[in-house]
């Protein structure tokens, strides 16, 4: 390595660029090829480190300059592709014929360093990771990003061989163009480093193509170094914003990343990262209720005390922000285990406002998050909200469990450096999965009355709050239709049997014969605020006198037709045996009970089992009056 770090230093200090007076190059085979303080010396603030000239940069403005551009090389799509070739692809093609080329190449003393294509491990991102390594990824985010990389990859690999003119193939293989491509991925920076170049292309800057900046991307991430970018129409130059001490090493800071990014992008990790984060994307059918929304667009957090534009350019990973349906969630500080019940968290902006979308009913407009809300109980609740928070309560114990599940096929221990960071970041998701999950379930249970340090909130209700809330007439009738349907009046078994959505439409039947049947007197005996709900019930989904006729001829699911089949045999048992009772009704025939099915599956919510209970079937439905 030290003939290649003085070839490289002569090659680089010959054609403009410059170290810093008490600046070195220096090699660890677990840093690689770096930049240090010198030993004898200290670095004061505002100290240029390095600077790298315009003319040394490579980019896709290389393969198109004259008198030969090497964008000659590829003409129409074989296959009838009419897409243009990308800049950031003719980048990696161009890498590759650069490093073909070998000493013949311009750019050959900075490619030389490079970790070479042929080693058998060049780098230690994912896209280089064994089947063994691999292994410490299952059930994450990180193996599915995996693979749809290494498809993409693979995709616009093919597509570049297809437009080749010559059919030149051997000399793109695949090996070498993920080289590029990684080589891209984790050393570039953004097309607005030659923002003030003469060598400036408006195209290549508004498609975001990014540039290699030999010298520059030496520095390694730190997230505590603080640096200043200068971007000037010869060079582009960092600088110290603090002292550094002799023989130390210079770190850049490449913004706030997670270690989901910081592996994908770089084959590092962080302990303790306070970036750190875990993706989440709802499912296919939520996705498919927002896919119309416009999205968010994503928001830019500069590291403190450098410029936001001092980060690297990720071509690996997006924001996903900017993506409908995706997004992330992370821990405001790091909880030990004992306080993770009220352990800070805050999901990425726009993801709550995609989510309330999704879960949404037919009657709710602007009831939910806002494109800005990052925090699922800082307002007022609506069934909304409530229904969101569960709605991601279950998505993340869902990921834990089927995380915690792969953990049975691990080794004890890391065998790598590869594997030691993989299972770092597993730990991390594990740890967020775990903390933010029950800071939301300690928060539902406050609102559901389960904790007697904090009053419930009336309006939620669950199974065991109707067969208690009401008139003592209504709830002797209601009790009695659960016995006779059921066999139980108990709430844990009717919850274990799966009986939940029964339960509450002959709950909701009873309440719509009480307020219309009864006197003045029984109508107030039901709590103001349930009375009041069932008068909205009836605005916002029918009207009262037409429900029965128009609902028994509107088409349902087979499921939900056998259900309201049921109730009403249900309720005709009931009243044979009592025919007093509130549900004797008339209008208690099938259009009924199929509207009050309806309503209740638009109005209730599944929540997550509140009471320490395991399994899916200890999952239950909670119902908000709002």
């Amino acid at each position: 390595m030290e003939g290649k770090m003085e070839d490289f230093q002569t090659w680089f200090l010959r054609h403009g660029g410059f170290f810093g007076e008490h600046v070195e190059l220096a090699y660890r085979p677990l840093r690689g090829l770096h930049l240090r303080v010198s030993p004898e010396s200290n670095l004061k603030p505002t100290f240029c480190i390095v600077s790298c000239p315009h003319a040394l940069s490579l980019s896709s403005l290389d393969a198109r300059a004259d008198p030969d551009p090497f964008t000659n090389q590829f003409g129409h799509d074989a296959a009838g592709d009419p897409s243009p070739l990308s800049s950031l692809n003719l980048l990696r093609y161009f890498l590759v014929e650069q490093y073909q080329l070998g000493p013949g190449s311009f750019w050959w003393p900075y490619i030389h360093t490079l970790p070479h294509p042929s080693a058998d491990y060049p780098f230690d991102t994912p896209m280089y990771y064994d089947d063994h390594d691999r292994k410490w990824l299952q059930g994450t985010s990180l193996a599915r990003s995996t693979t749809l990389i290494d498809r993409t990859w693979r995709d616009e690999h093919a597509q570049g061989l297809r437009r080749l003119r010559h059919g030149n193939y051997d000399r793109y293989p695949w090996e070498i163009y993920k080289w590029a491509a990684t080589v891209i991925a984790s050393r570039s920076f953004p097309a607005s480093a030659l923002m003030s170049s003469h060598r400036c292309n408006r195209t290549s800057e508004q498609d975001g193509s990014p540039v290699l900046l030999p010298g520059l991307d030496l520095l390694n991430h730190s997230p505590a170094a603080k640096v200043t970018w200068q971007w000037t129409a010869e060079a582009c130059n960092i600088l110290s914003d603090h002292q550094l001490s002799p023989g130390t090493e210079v770190f850049n800071n490449y913004a706030p990343k997670s270690n989901e990014e910081l592996i994908m992008g770089y084959g590092f990790s962080l302990f303790r990262n306070s970036s750190d984060h875990c993706n989440l994307a709802l499912g296919a059918m939520a996705m498919a209720r927002i896919k119309d929304v416009p999205a968010s667009p994503p928001t830019q957090h500069a590291p403190q005390g450098a410029e936001p534009s001092t980060a690297k350019a990720d071509q690996v990973i997006s924001s996903p922000c900017s993506i409908t349906g995706v997004g992330w969630v992370r821990l405001i500080h790091n909880g030990t285990d004992q306080q993770e019940n009220k352990a800070g968290y805050l999901f990425s902006p726009g993801f709550l406002g995609q989510a309330s979308i999704a879960f949404s009913n037919a009657r709710e407009h602007g009831r939910g998050f806002s494109s800005t809300d990052t925090t699922l109980f800082a307002g007022s609740a609506t069934r909304n909200r409530l229904h969101t928070a569960c709605a991601i309560a279950m998505m993340l114990q869902k990921h834990y469990v089927d995380l915690t599940a792969s953990n049975v096929h691990l080794p004890r221990w890391p065998h790598n450096q590869r594997q030691f960071h993989a299972a770092r970041y597993r730990r991390g998701q594990l740890h967020i999965l775990r903390a933010v999950t029950g800071s939301i379930v300690a928060s539902l249970r406050c609102l559901a009355g389960l904790d007697p340090s904090w009053p419930r909130d009336k309006r939620l209700l669950r199974l065991e709050h109707i067969l208690k809330a009401g008139p003592k007439e209504f709830l002797v009738d209601f009790r009695a239709v659960l016995h006779i349907g059921f066999g139980t009046r108990n709430a844990e078994k009717i919850r274990q049997r799966m009986l939940l959505d029964s339960a509450f439409t002959l709950w909701l039947c009873g309440l719509c014969f009480w307020t219309s049947s009864g006197s003045l007197s029984e109508r107030a005996a039901l709590p103001k605020r349930t009375s009041d709900w069932i008068t909205s019930v009836q605005r916002n989904y029918g009207d009262e006198s037409e429900i029965g006729q128009r609902w028994a001829s509107i088409p349902a699911s087979e499921e939900g037709r056998l259900l309201a089949e049921s109730c009403c045999y249900i309720i005709k048992a009931a009243v044979a045996k009592n025919p007093q009772s509130i549900y004797s009704d008339p209008k208690a025939d099938f259009g009924r009970l199929l509207w009050c099915l309806r309503v209740i599956r638009e109005e209730t919510f599944m929540c997550p089992d509140l009471e320490g209970r395991a399994g899916d079937e200890t999952d239950e439905i909670m119902l908000f009056l709002d």
